[in-house]
Parts: C-alpha cells; sequence; structure tokens
C-alpha cells in the first residue's frame, strides 16, 4: 500500500475510535486543571469576552470578619499562595453589569475561595487611611504609583482568576499584613 493510503487509514481508524469511545476523561480534567491553575495561553479575544467565562469577585467583606493568620508564601506550584498578585473580574461599589478585571494580592484561602486586598492604582485614595501606599509593581505595566485597600476583603473563587506569575514583595507584603494586625486583628 503507499504511504497516502496507509496515513489515511489511520486517520480514519482514529476517527472512529473517538466517535465510539468518545472523549477523553483524561484529556478533559487536565485541560480543566491547566485552566484552572491559569496557565490557559492568551488569546487575542476581548477582555469582556474572557471575564464572561469567569466568576466575578463579588463578594467582599469586612476585613476584621475574615481575619485570620498570613504567611506570604509565593511558590508558583500550580496552587495560589499568599503574596502572589492575581487579576480577577471584580463588581467595585456602584458597578453595574460587567465586572472589570483588577489586580489583587492573596493573602490567604479558604478551601478553592482565595482572600485578597484589592489593588488601584487611583492617586485619590493617597489621602485615605483605608488604602495602603505600596509603590508600583508588576501588577501595573505602566509602573504608576499603587494603593491596596484593607478594610474590605475580597472572596475570589480561585477558578475565577488569571494568573500572569506577579508576585508582590516581600517587604511590601509584610506592610500589608502588618496593617491588616494592627488595624483589623489578623494574626
Amino acid at each position: 500500500m503507499s504511504n497516502r493510503l496507509v496515513g489515511a487509514l489511520r486517520g480514519a481508524g482514529r476517527r472512529l475510535e473517538d466517535f465510539f469511545r468518545g472523549p477523553d476523561p483524561l484529556d478533559e480534567g487536565l485541560a480543566r486543571l491547566t485552566e484552572q491553575l491559569g496557565m490557559v495561553p492568551e488569546t487575542d479575544a476581548a477582555e469582556e469576552e474572557q471575564l464572561a467565562y469567569r466568576e466575578p469577585a463579588t463578594v467582599a467583606r469586612p476585613a476584621a470578619d475574615l481575619a485570620r493568620a498570613v504567611v506570604y508564601a509565593p511558590d508558583m506550584d500550580g496552587q495560589t499562595d499568599p503574596g502572589e498578585v492575581v487579576w480577577a473580574p471584580v463588581l467595585l461599589d456602584g458597578d453595574v453589569g460587567t465586572p472589570h478585571e483588577r489586580a489583587v494580592v492573596v493573602l490567604g484561602r479558604h478551601k478553592h475561595t482565595l482572600l485578597g486586598a484589592l489593588i488601584s492604582t487611583d492617586p485619590r485614595h493617597a489621602d485615605d487611611n483605608r488604602w495602603l501606599y505600596i509603590g508600583a509593581g508588576a501588577w501595573d505595566s505602566r509602573a504608576r504609583p499603587s494603593w491596596v485597600r484593607l478594610d474590605r476583603i475580597l472572596e475570589v473563587p480561585e477558578s475565577g482568576i488569571r494568573r500572569s506569575g506577579a508576585v508582590m514583595p516581600r517587604r511590601r507584603f509584610d506592610r500589608i499584613t502588618s496593617r491588616l494586625r494592627s488595624d483589623y486583628h489578623w494574626r
């Protein structure tokens, strides 16, 4: 037989096998795991289209209500850890409808829900004692000064985040947790 015919028969056999066998659960599981870890390659789709598939972090609770021990432990091992900066679809106070992707510093977790503090580059936060100045970092491509909100903690479904390998520097994370300990009874 010719190489062309052998190739066509092999291809037809694989398609028939997939038809009878159905989707491979291992491939589906690996695809879901890869997506949850934030390792899905970037696409050219609009931001709103990408956010449509992720759960918004709509739950913001008073920081004192979620007080817990905090340990700096960023490790790009697959699971999101305290000290990492992730991007999550967030509905801010007064927002209606579509969430906007915002940088969030991870402070802890509860099962598959991350606890994080919102990062903002809005200079109006400079005189607000609910916000702590943290300077510029990898979370902002234009290297603008940033602040982190301390009085409200976001509960973010881990399946709803996007990771890009950004980490809050240790000294800045320690400043954040120091204020959480002194002002909101974290440990």
